[in-house]
């Protein structure tokens, strides 16, 4: 697995293919501009959610800061191939 979910998932599928019926579905019925009018609407209304993501849409969601105070050292472990195969079997065992 090189990132990303384990093999045999299919929930980013399922997401993707709600999304391209949704899609498919604004498309056709061409309401992408009222759907853009009611948000605009809730916000000068003060919607605090729909302000949020008029802002979202136009700047960029602002970054989310980290403090991150962290000690971390690094030490060498050498495993033996007796290691290896216990380990192996701890991760059979798991599935």
């Amino acid at each position: 697995m090189a990132g990303g979910a384990p093999e045999g998932n299919t929930n980013a599928a399922k997401g993707k293919r709600m999304s391209t019926r949704l899609l498919k579905r604004l498309q056709e019925r061409e309401l992408w501009d009222q759907m853009a009018d009611s948000l605009l609407d809730k916000a000068l209304e003060g919607d605090i959610s729909s302000i949020k993501e008029v802002f979202d849409r136009i700047d960029g969601k602002a970054p989310q800061s980290i403090d991150l105070n962290a000690d971390i050292t690094a030490r060498e472990e050498k495993l033996t191939p007796e290691d290896i195969r216990n380990i192996a079997k701890e991760l059979d065992g798991d599935c």
